[in-house]
């Protein structure tokens, strides 16, 4: 189960996403492919896993009514639009991941069975796949209208930091995959599956698409390797929940 609510360590962790994100850039730049390789993987491991401490340390918000829930989500949506519209960068990047765990939390409350998220796991890779590969897909056109026009995919995005490169050469990271990543913690918590173990595991999975991304010059999705891992993580479990449920039923 999540503990209560700790304001000072969800500040911390805010704190240290932010000082990654500001301190990157003073950083000494890459001056080889290798070094910009252990750039690349270091920056991400460390900036992503203190995002997903960051979302796992508001799990007990769960606990707030729906009305307050659905009130913060909407405060922090009408914060990421004006430090958007603003151009405050680093600010709007803690607003949108706030925005985004708050999304999932919320949306885990839908979530009755841990089960439920094994049909989850499969169809929302596809989805996120296709979104990015097919010319018909919303990412795909995103991207493509963001080479004349950056803001297209700067305001549904975080950045992700690349130690020695100026913010404006950060990778970039959907919101949405945040929400997903909370949402998977929020049912690892509230189910007892191991909140701990997903909290490690799942952000490395956006270290991985950096990677593969990065080694391959292509935009890769993200969420098809984060449900990948946390199948991994909570097969047995799931399937047990499964086989708990309509064994009861017969």
């Amino acid at each position: 189960m999540v503990r209560r609510q700790a304001p000072l360590l969800t500040l911390l962790f805010g704190v240290a996403v932010a000082a990654v994100l500001l301190l990157a850039p003073l950083l000494p730049e890459p001056t080889s492919a290798d070094s910009y390789r252990v750039a690349l993987y270091l920056s991400g491991v460390v900036f992503f896993l203190l995002v997903g401490w960051f979302c796992a340390s508001l799990l007990p918000l769960r606990a707030r009514s729906v009305r307050w829930t659905v009130v913060a989500v909407i405060g922090l949506l009408a914060a990421v639009l004006t430090l958007n519209v603003l151009e405050v960068p680093v600010a709007s990047d803690i607003a949108k991941v706030s925005f985004g765990a708050l999304a999932g939390i919320g949306l885990a409350r839908a979530i009755e069975r841990p089960w439920w998220l094994l049909p989850i796991c499969v169809c929302v890779p596809l989805a996120d796949a296709w979104s990015v590969f097919s010319s018909k897909g919303v990412t795909n056109a995103v991207v493509e209208r963001a080479k004349t026009e950056p803001a297209w995919i700067e305001w549904p995005t975080i950045a992700a930091p690349i130690a020695g490169l100026p913010y404006e050469y950060f990778g970039r990271l959907g919101i949405v995959d945040i929400l997903f990543m909370t949402l998977f913690f929020a049912v690892a918590a509230f189910a007892d599956l191991g909140l701990r173990r997903a909290a490690w595991i799942l952000p490395l999975g956006f270290v991985a698409t950096t990677a593969i991304s990065a080694e391959t010059e292509l935009a890769i999705p993200a969420l098809p390797i984060l449900c990948l891992l946390f199948l991994i993580l909570f097969m047995p479990a799931l399937v047990r929940d499964l086989r708990a449920e309509f064994s009861t039923r017969s």
